[in-house]
């Protein structure tokens, strides 16, 4: 979902030399006429170090994300590297930072092991945007950082983001059998089923054996509430979420077999289900030819549950999506995970702190999943990267470093390979 002023990306290079301790690092940016000092405020010095995700690709057992030895990871992924509005381009002059190089090498020197792209399918056909998007593959490659590719909207939003947090039709296509034939956001719709298949196709064959690209989220956010053709999981006809995924899957898998394949939860604020219910997975999996590739997501957000506290929040995750893991099911990512938190926003950091406790298995007293082992937490994508001071959103200050009210809860987020927390 994410705040409604998601950022749009442009890549210029720049060059950046490190000198870095485990989260205090000082760039010396060619563009920047003055060294920005990036790193978390606080670490406890006990805390075993972050680590990158290792090479090759990964797979799943049970509910855990393995590499290719078997050996569980956890997914720390930094959000917000994507194009969805139109003439959308990738831009990496988001605050302090300035160029792609130096922006992955301060994501990696922070200790996120990832990142989320996201993209529209107009995007495929614009072989200017694809190079940009082979660029950050390239550089993400080069420090170590893997990519997951998110396929966001149709159309691109328009500058007044109506369809930036989700396309406002509610599912993946905006033409055709189940559409109305717009966007939901007053375009007129261009994408059809069949060529929504088809530009997933074509960008994993764009990065087929590039092990720097992880996964393929196959459709941000759909949404069940807004209009009177929602998407639904099983049932078959056109707004079967669940057959597009094992149908879009397939296909993938085809030329690319390697990707994690990730689905997402259907939101429904009707009932509740604001971050996206899970639960007609357990009785209906995606299932691929490929098999230990797909991974479920849902997003959580703060807004609707500041409030709550954990008497509250424990028992609807638990509902929604935690049985995946208290059953070892599947893994489950957060493929979007926030709160724009300021110093003085005490509910939200009460939210923070009860989240990360959740995810990381803190909360097994209380009815919460619990790891064992060298077992990892979930896995999870902070939202968002960048500098964002009036709002209050973006991961870093002015001064380029992790805001100071998030930095115990992003750092807690990390992968931790002794599953240290």
């Amino acid at each position: 979902m994410g705040p409604r002023c998601k950022s749009a990306f442009s890549i210029y290079n720049g060059h950046v030399a490190i000198a870095f301790s485990e989260f205090n690092v000082v760039p010396v940016l060619c563009s920047m006429s003055a060294s920005v000092v990036l790193g978390f405020a606080s670490v406890a010095a006990a805390d075993t170090a972050p680590a990158m995700l290792p090479s090759g690709y990964l797979g799943t057992h049970g509910a855990q994300i393995v590499d290719r030895h078997g050996h569980s990871v956890r997914l720390a992924c930094m959000g917000g590297f994507g194009t969805d509005i139109t003439g959308g381009h990738l831009d990496y002059d988001n605050g302090p930072i300035h160029g792609l190089d130096a922006n992955i090498a301060a994501v990696q020197a922070f200790g996120f092991n990832c990142i989320r792209a996201d993209f529209n399918d107009k995007n495929v056909g614009e072989p200017e945007v694809m190079a940009q998007f082979d660029e950050l593959v390239a550089v993400c490659k080069r420090y170590g950082v893997k990519v997951i590719l998110d396929n966001h909207n149709n159309e691109a939003t328009a500058k007044n983001w109506d369809n930036a947090a989700q396309q406002t039709n509610g599912i993946w296509f905006d033409s055709g059998p189940g559409s109305d034939g717009t966007d939901g956001g007053g375009d007129k719709g261009t994408v059809t089923d069949v060529q929504f298949l088809q530009d997933w196709v074509a960008v994993a064959k764009r990065y087929a054996g590039n092990d720097a690209v992880i996964g393929f989220d196959l459709r941000n956010e759909p949404v069940a509430h807004w209009k009177d053709h929602p998407p639904v999981w099983g049932g078959g006809g056109p707004l079967d979420i669940h057959d597009m995924y094992e149908r879009v899957g397939a296909a993938i898998q085809k030329v690319d077999p390697g990707a994690l394949i990730i689905c997402e939860a259907i939101i429904n604020w009707q009932n509740g289900a604001y971050e996206g219910d899970l639960a007609p997975a357990k009785t209906l999996p995606v299932k691929l030819p490929v098999r230990n590739k797909v991974v479920y997501s849902l997003h959580e957000y703060a807004w609707d549950k500041v409030a709550c506290g954990k008497a509250d929040l424990i028992p609807r995750m638990n509902k929604l999506w935690g049985f995946m893991c208290s059953e070892n099911i599947a893994p489950v990512w957060i493929g979007e995970m926030g709160a724009a938190a300021g110093p003085a926003d005490t509910r939200l950091i009460q939210w923070q702190n009860d989240i990360i406790a959740y995810l990381n298995g803190e909360d097994g007293p209380l009815g919460g999943p619990v790891f064992h082992g060298a077992e990892q937490p979930v896995s999870a994508d902070l939202w968002r990267w960048g500098c964002q001071p009036e709002t209050e959103d973006g991961c870093m200050n002015t001064q380029g470093k992790i805001r100071t009210e998030i930095a115990d809860y992003a750092a807690k987020q990390l992968f931790r390979p002794t599953g240290a927390r």
